[in-house]
């Protein structure tokens, strides 16, 4: 199968730092092939990009959504550039097509979606922990959250039970000073944060020293786990409003006609191209937010040949306007 490395992580210009991310799974395939990395697994390239985006409210993101499946073992990660600490939020639209392989525990029930201290192929710590169980009726899921590892699982769940197919919006804030995870479902969009859902701290694993990715997991086994699970539109960022805005404006700062390409890079140089291509600062970061190029010309092709193959963000500043678009190196 072709890679298709679609730019599907995509940062908004301007002011805002790297680390506020919204993944919209604009590309096809595997999620290995388009930016995430596994870090367990039997099978790495089982998790994927189906058709059609998940709509919740006035969020409707443009591309498609990934997919989990009860019963396969794959775990990834997508690194949000530059690392953060203090406080954490996510959010993600969640759909579940149907109640096979939910874990039936209600009092633990299993994770799949968590926050990394790390990124790439080894994940050292996993905080802010999306729970799922089935619900107290049939064709109905219950969902929780987890601080963190260690001691008792103990995951606080929401009572209310979600029907199949009725996408959800939730919103998870991680609080590294406090090891502290709280859990929003449906709040309000572009509004002040609200108390939250339920909040949990009972995980006795200390707090990582920063977030450095978000990871997807599909935990259990095809009866007691997971489930099947669809995701679209994860934001990452440290501050509400980012992560609940029912509009991200991606394209303001943008820079016209903007290209990079190959991508990934086989042969050590990568091109921009723009509609002005004036004079523009390049700079190249790794997954770990250390710069490791920065150059100021008006060329187009950009040798990155000194680099190691991977991840990396590309920053692009020309005539005032910024966009940031990842990259991969082969």
């Amino acid at each position: 199968m072709k890679k298709l490395y679609i730019l599907s992580l995509l940062l908004v210009a301007g002011s805002l730092s790297f680390a506020q991310v919204s993944e919209r799974f604009v590309g096809t395939g595997s999620l290995n092939a388009n930016g995430w990395t596994t870090h367990s697994g039997t099978t790495p390239g089982q998790l994927s990009i189906t058709a059609g985006s998940l709509t919740y409210s006035t969020i409707s993101p443009v591309g498609n959504k990934a997919a989990l499946v009860a019963g396969n073992t794959e775990d990834v990660n997508l690194s949000i550039g530059t690392a953060l600490t203090g406080t954490v939020y996510y959010s993600v639209i969640i759909n579940m097509p149907n109640a096979t392989g939910l874990h039936p525990n209600t009092a633990t029930g299993d994770y799949s979606i968590a926050l990394g201290g790390t990124a790439g192929t080894s994940l050292t710590s996993l905080p802010a922990r999306l729970y799922y169980r089935t619900g107290t009726v049939a064709d109905t899921f219950n969902v929780g959250i987890l601080n963190n590892s260690g001691g008792t699982v103990a995951p606080a769940f929401v009572a209310t039970d979600f029907p199949i197919n009725a996408p959800i919006f939730v919103v998870v804030k991680y609080e590294l000073a406090t090891n502290t995870a709280s859990l929003f479902v449906n709040p309000a969009l572009n509004s002040t944060e609200p108390a939250a859902t339920t909040t949990n701290n009972t995980g006795t694993t200390a707090a990582p020293a920063q977030i450095a990715s978000i990871a997807l997991r599909q935990g259990g086994s095809a009866t007691t786990g997971t489930g099947n699970v669809e995701y679209d539109d994860i934001r990452v960022a440290d501050n509400w409003t980012y992560v609940t805005t029912s509009v991200l404006k991606v394209d303001q700062n943008a820079i016209a006609g903007l290209s990079i390409f190959p991508n990934p890079v086989k042969n050590g140089v990568f091109y921009i191209n723009t509609d002005a291509n004036a004079e523009r600062t390049v700079t190249v970061f790794d997954v770990l937010g250390k710069q490791v190029l920065n150059t100021t010309t008006s060329q187009s092709a950009i040798n990155v040949s000194g680099l190691n193959a991977g991840v990396y963000m590309v920053k692009v500043t020309e005539e005032g306007n910024t966009a940031t678009r990842k990259l991969v190196i082969e």
